[in-house]
This record gives structure tokens, sequence and C-alpha cells, in this order.
């Protein structure tokens, strides 16, 4: 069976599987009394924020799976990305024949083509939510605009300030990690496993892909949270407090080489080239969508995507909190986390101050 057959395949099993799930799991699962909510919001979730079961015990195998089809599977952005992967690595990636050799031109295509998907996915999102308002303040966290005027960001404008620093260190980064990769694969320097000869470990490379994303940004992040780290590096993307779609790679040079360093794990380890393509997608536009602002993408009164985590909005506004993300619980583990209530703003303001004081 193809690659895109198994998908159809693995797709609607799992979607069908996930109805039923998700209707188990809602007459089943006790919620959560609603929270005295931190105050300054325009939009906020009514429910604590909730990381991945898997790693609760004793194990639910319903909320699991129901879980990782509502993340991963259901017509979702892991989804779309992972159709989008399958493209780019058949039909938009230069031939091995013509990558294996130090040539200019096929890395200036790799560069063209990054750089005009970023604009695709943040600019068509950027436009949706910001400048057409389809949606107008629906599933905003913050009521206010991006910024204008200020001088704290390039051209004094934040979403230039952003188209340039995602162009020009995201898309360069993005473009030379993958360039690295290919070049390797052409000389026979980096091995591969393709679906067709391992179809198991294809699936299992997709299942754990957000896990290996959350405990690499978590690590990474607390990282470049070191006051000289963040002074000097981490303090480009950490200005914008009130995130959008353009801001999701913008970061310094030296944090994109790091942030963007995860899928460099498939030059040691052999996987389908599809599993890398999909790896980098995960690091370079995911983050439109995780910092786009809104929590949903809407339209009329239809949702159409989850977009930002109200996880990962509330570490920009506070930034000592929420390192991770959701789907590996290190913030709980490590007393990082905060779920969005009063309650968990002011243990983290009295946590901030003991650290202050030692």
């Amino acid at each position: 069976m193809s690659l895109l057959g198994c998908l159809i395949w693995y797709t609607v099993i799992l979607d069908s599987i996930g109805s039923l799930l998700s209707f188990y799991c809602l007459k089943r699962e006790n919620f959560m009394s609603k929270l005295n909510r931190a105050t300054g919001w325009n939009y906020q979730p009514s429910e604590p924020i909730k990381y991945n079961p898997l790693f609760d015990f004793p194990p639910k195998l319903d909320l699991i799976f129901g879980w990782m089809i509502k993340r991963w599977v259901s017509i979702s952005r892991f989804l779309l990305f992972f159709v989008l992967a399958l493209i780019l690595t058949k039909y938009l990636t230069p031939s091995l024949s013509i990558m294996g050799e130090v040539d200019y031109s096929w890395v200036t295509y790799l560069f063209m083509r990054n750089t005009a998907l970023l604009f695709l996915v943040a600019g068509t999102l950027h436009l949706y939510l910001h400048i057409l308002k389809v949606q107008g303040d629906d599933y905003k966290f913050l009521k206010k605009e991006m910024a204008k005027n200020n001088k704290k960001f390039k051209f004094r404008n934040q979403v230039y300030d952003n188209i340039f620093w995602s162009v020009f260190s995201g898309v360069t980064i993005w473009t030379f990690y993958e360039a690295i990769y290919w070049y390797g694969v052409a000389n026979g320097i980096v091995g591969t496993s393709s679906f067709q000869s391992s179809p198991i470990q294809f699936f299992l490379w997709i299942l754990c892909l957000p896990l290996i994303r959350g405990v690499h940004f978590y690590s990474i992040h607390r990282l470049l949270h070191v006051p000289f780290l963040y002074k000097h590096v981490h303090v480009t993307h950490h200005r914008n407090v009130n995130t959008g779609p353009w801001s999701g790679i913008s970061m310094h040079p030296v944090e994109n080489i790091i942030y963007q360093s995860s899928p460099l794990i498939h030059i040691f380890i052999p996987t389908d080239p599809m599993i890398f393509t999909l790896h980098l997608i995960l690091v370079t536009l995911n983050p439109a969508f995780t910092h786009s602002g809104f929590e949903q993408i809407k339209n009329k009164k239809t949702k159409l995507l989850d977009s930002a985590d109200f996880h990962h909005q509330l570490h920009h506004r506070y930034f000592d909190c929420n390192y991770g993300n959701m789907d590996v619980p290190l913030d709980v583990w490590f007393g990082t986390h905060h779920d969005g209530s009063e309650e968990a703003t002011k243990a983290m303001r009295l946590r901030m101050k003991g650290a202050a004081t030692k």
C-alpha cells in the first residue's frame, strides 16, 4: 500500500476512534470547577491548562488516545503539516543528484521556497486575524494591537521587525540545517529508513515527534533564560509580549540555531526524509500558529483550527513560567507551571521573590 493510502486509512480509523473516545470522555470526565482567573485578558480558556495524560499515573488509555487524536491526528495543524511534508519531500525538493554537489543554486532554491512557505502561513494568518480581522477579537488573548511607532522594534514597527528576524534569521537557519541534511543524504553520509522498509518505525516517529520537541524545547528554553543569553539573545524574541503570527521564529540568529536544532537528530538516527521535513515544519511554521494571539481560528461560528496555546501566551506575559509545551509536563515536574489562574500567578511571584532573595 502506498504511503498516501496508509495516511488516508490511518486518519479515517483514528478519527472514528477519536469520535467514540471523545464521547466516552465527555461522559466520564469530572470537569474541574472554573478557577478565579487572572485579570487583563481579552479572552482566556474557561478550564485550567491540562497536559498530555500520557504521563499521568495510573494511565488512562481513553484520555491518552483522546489527547493524541485531538492534538496530533484529527483535522489539526499536525495533520496539515504532515500533508505539507509529504508534498515538499516528493515534489518541491531538488533531486538527490543535484543536492549531492556543493552548489548555491539548489540552496538558494530552498531558501526562496522556505521564505514563500513562511509568507504563505504567517502572512495569511496575519492578514486573516490582524488586518482583515475576520473574527474580530473572538478568542484573542490580548485586546491590544501589534506595536507601531515603538523604538524597541526595528523600523519602529513590531510586524516589520518580526518579518525581518523571521526571514533573515529564521529562514536562513532553517535552510542551512535542511541543506546539511540533504547534502549528507545525497552523499551517503546521512542514513535514511524509508516508510516502505520500516512502516512501524515511521509511525512511531510521528507519535514521538511532539514528545521529542517538548523535551528539547523545555531544555533549550531554560538555557535561553540564563541572564547572559536572555540579555544578548532571547530578548529579541521576548520583546513580543503581545505576539502575532510573525513573532513565531522572530529570533536572534543564535537562538534560531539552538531552537531549530532538534531536527538534527535525524542526521544521527536514520529515518524517512519526510519525517525530517515534518520535524522542520513543526519548528518553523507551527510557531506562526502558536504565536498568533488567538486560541482558535474560525469563520463566523465555525471553528476551523486550534491556533495559539494559552500555555505559551502566559510565558510571553510573565516570562518565568511555562517554558515547555503541553505535550510533556516538564513545567509541572520542575515547578514552573502556570495554569492561568490567579492562584498560579501569586505562586509564581512568590517563587520569583524567593529566588531574588537568595
